[in-house]
């Protein structure tokens, strides 16, 4: 099996996604208040630490296992780490002082000491694990996109709700204090009505295999275009009513190396996005109202946050025992603190990041990648 070292509506779905879309997303799960008491019973966190399991032995839980180490009194403890090739878990294991390592997934999921998994696989491979994990009663986190497709997504979390269990898709964006600081602003009327987002979002990545291969569900727009996604939803709080692609480009294997897309959201509510694998550019969104505007930098990993005629708020990372591979990487301590805090209170998703508004935006994925011509249909659900 090819392998690549670069394993890296709050609520309710309201609106369409256009009369050629699948609809509204349904809900698969039961109401927050239905949960509280709903989370397996064999993890007791009152007076515990968390156990991880890393599942993958890449750049991106490299920095995931980083990050954990920056959180002060933690209560994160990495038990084990697997991967489909043992030496790499090996090396894994010895550089992060991790007591177990494994080849494959199998015995991880068997492991009795680790009560939650880190999926850092590869794209088309996330369906696979997460299944297997939810199967042995693991909580997981999964590294977006949680699936290829909406009818993936929609099992994995309704396998989760049954067995009472977390499952969180890795949006880390909505983690950060500056997204808890954004959500005070817009709910506080400081810059009046949004009315527009725009942003850039660009890298160098379109030789990177794991974007430019279609066999490891490449893609620009399920890589980064994913975050220009949930801004939209975290900002106008509901699903666009029309989808406007532009300036496509698709590579030899018809995956998408850029694209521009509108999203209108209705009554003049507009988020106008280029995301790009061809150039490296400036990253950061400009929130538009009708009295002011706000500047996220590295919107979608933000540490510092502008309003209009004020000084930058900041909230600088830790130092790390380890160089990071990703932007401000170190930023995955706070989705790790959140699935803590809601494995303690038995919670089954997040509030800040429910299982609804991953649909939402996995839907929509599906509809962008519909209109611009690419599909996932001959790889989804690969096994490990």
């Amino acid at each position: 099996m090819k392998k690549c070292s670069e394993c890296r509506c709050q609520g309710l779905i309201r609106g369409a996604l256009g009369a050629s879309s699948a609809g509204c997303v349904p809900t698969v799960v039961p109401t927050i208040a239905r949960r509280q008491h709903r989370i397996a019973q064999n993890t007791n966190m009152q007076s515990q630490n968390l156990n991880w399991g890393i599942a993958a032995a890449g750049r991106i839980t490299q920095d995931f296992v980083t990050a954990l180490g920056t959180i002060e009194n933690s209560r994160h403890v990495v038990q084990a780490v697997a991967d489909v090739e043992g030496a790499r878990a090996q090396e894994f294991a010895q550089r992060n002082q991790i007591p177990r390592h494994y080849d494959g997934f199998e015995e991880l999921s068997l492991d009795r000491d680790v009560d939650v998994v880190y999926v850092g696989t590869l794209n088309p491979f996330h369906y696979a694990v997460v299944r297997l994990m939810l199967s042995r009663g693991k909580h997981v986190l999964c590294e977006t996109p949680l699936c290829l497709g909406l009818p993936q997504a929609q099992e994995l979390y309704a396998l989760a709700e049954q067995r009472g269990l977390f499952l969180m898709e890795g949006m880390w964006s909505r983690f950060f204090p500056s997204y808890d600081r954004l959500r005070e602003l817009l709910l506080s009327n400081c810059i009046g009505e949004v009315k527009l987002i725009r942003l850039q979002h660009g890298f160098r990545l379109a030789n990177v295999e794991r974007i430019a291969s279609r066999s490891l569900g490449g893609s620009i727009t399920l890589d980064i275009g994913i975050y220009a996604l949930q801004l939209g939803q975290f900002v106008f709080g509901t699903a666009p009513v029309k989808i406007i692609p532009s300036g496509t480009q698709l590579n030899a294997e018809r995956v998408d190396v850029q694209t521009e897309f509108i999203l209108d959201y209705g009554e003049n509510r507009r988020l106008m996005a280029l995301i790009t694998g061809l150039e490296n550019l400036g990253n950061d969104a400009i929130i538009v109202g009708t009295k002011g505007e706000i500047k996220l930098s590295n919107y979608w990993c933000c540490t510092q946050l502008t309003q209009s005629n004020n000084p930058p708020e900041s909230w600088p990372l830790p130092s790390a025992k380890f160089d990071f591979h990703y932007t401000n990487s170190c930023g995955l301590r706070y989705e790790a603190e959140e699935v803590r805090k809601c494995i303690e209170k038995r919670l089954l998703e997040s509030p800040k990041y429910t299982h609804a508004a991953s649909l939402e935006l996995i839907a929509l994925t599906d509809q962008i990648r519909r209109q611009i011509g690419v599909s996932y249909d001959d790889v989804l659900g690969r096994e490990v």
